[in-house]
């Protein structure tokens, strides 16, 4: 077993990301824009200049990098994660210089940001498409339940032993039973650096989804939050929803006016929803479908009861705007999983399986399986909706509801998944 390898360190691998991006977005704009030595005379404005962009590139750079961790979306790399937080990082340093009115170089500043903006997003590029990850599995019969990804080479364990390839981790159905020789071949491999991965671990982490199958009582406690993190979660989404009703609002009453031309009945639509720990409360919408209009209470593929602002509404999802009372109230968060109507919640919880888990938190407006599948019905979408729920119960935190946020806005745009 002594000749199983580790695989060896990438050009872009993280400390020489860091370093070299360093190099590259802070100490080479100093040569070109700072005049005589800097730090000669004390720290003024060409040194200020240095020491913010050192502090902007430092923060964007932990940003990406935990950002990163979790599965991507449909865009390659993590561009819809980086240049909002570059961006918005760098537009906040440069409005607290201005308000303490302290002298830097404009022109070195946004530069070291462009230059921040272009390497990041030049290294995701890199990572999602070239940077292909070898593992060896064991058994050989796990390759075949292995996602297909382009940056991932599933190898059978016992053929990277015999050829002495590199490999960055081995994958083992640790929760499988294992004979004594495998057992044996895992812990020299640790010994030799291998990391060993359980199989269900590399699932959760490539697919974004927690499996159903195999989910034991003795795993429920890793779906409960952080109570802390809730807490604190709650008392910033309170702050926001207030700040945002100046913006809101107005947009909020020419929805309003819309929906009430383009059709007769009533503004809003109010539905009971079902909500944390099985509570229903009553969710408000603004109405996208003819007044008075029958049928299912969930929405088929080009259903005729949408009115024609209905339609846009539903594409741009802003129906979903006076939402924002639900999530003032506290019967809603903006992430979390989807609340579901009372009468097809019943229905799911009796033929799927820990389906009343969604309801360990709040309902959210987005979430992780929203962005990440859409629209969901049938039941086998369902429980492949319930998998991505679930993942975010396990992995909620503020980096997750970042990329939550973040990427509900590329889906918005692109207007996907609606129906």
């Amino acid at each position: 077993m002594s000749t199983m390898r580790s695989a060896p360190q990438r050009f872009i691998e993280t400390w020489v990301d860091a370093v070299v991006g360093f190099l590259f977005c802070v100490v080479l704009p100093i040569p070109i824009y700072a005049v005589g030595q800097p730090f000669s005379r004390g720290v003024q404005g060409a040194e200020l200049t240095i020491i913010t962009t050192a502090l902007a590139y430092s923060f964007v750079w932990y940003c990406a990098r935990r950002l990163d961790a979790f599965p991507r979306g449909p865009l390659q790399g993590n561009f819809g994660y980086v240049a909002p937080v570059a961006v918005l990082t760098y537009a906040l340093l440069a409005a607290a210089l201005l308000l303490l009115r302290l002298d830097y170089s404009r022109v070195q500043f946004f530069g070291s940001g462009l230059l921040t903006l272009l390497w990041m997003v030049g290294v995701s590029q890199l990572r999602a498409r070239y940077l292909v990850r070898a593992y060896a599995v064991i058994p050989k019969s796990s390759i075949a339940v292995m996602p297909k990804l382009a940056t991932c080479r599933w190898l059978d364990f016992d053929q990277a032993h015999q050829q002495r390839l590199g490999i960055d981790a081995i994958v083992a159905d640790l929760g499988g039973e294992l004979e004594k020789g495998q057992l044996a071949a895992l812990a020299d491999a640790a010994l030799a650096g291998v990391p060993v991965l359980d199989r269900r671990y590399i699932l959760e982490s490539l697919t974004g989804r927690t499996p159903l199958g195999g989910l034991t009582p003795n795993e429920f406690g890793a779906l409960l939050p952080s109570r802390q993190y809730l807490v604190i979660r709650r008392l910033v989404e309170l702050l926001l929803t207030v700040l945002s009703l100046p913006i809101l609002l107005p947009v909020m009453v020419v929805v309003a006016v819309a929906v009430r031309v383009d059709s007769p009945g009533p503004i809003f639509f109010v539905q009971t929803r079902i909500g944390r720990r099985s509570r229903p409360f009553r969710m408000i919408k603004f109405r996208t479908m003819y007044h008075g209009a029958g049928g299912p209470s969930f929405t088929t593929a080009a259903d005729k009861r949408i009115t024609r602002v209905g339609a846009f509404l539903r594409r741009s999802r802003l129906d979903e705007l006076p939402q924002l009372i639900n999530v003032f109230i506290g019967d809603m968060s903006w992430v979390g999983p989807r609340p579901e109507a009372a009468t097809l919640e019943e229905r799911y919880v009796r033929d799927i399986e820990h389906f009343a888990l969604r309801g360990i938190v709040r309902p959210g407006v987005t979430g992780w399986a929203q962005i990440n599948q859409g629209y969901a019905h049938e039941a086998d979408e369902m429980r492949s909706k319930l998998e991505y729920d679930l993942y975010y119960l396990k992995h909620c935190s503020l980096w997750l509801d970042l990329v939550i946020v973040l990427r509900t806005f590329a889906v918005v745009f692109h207007g996907t998944g609606a129906r």
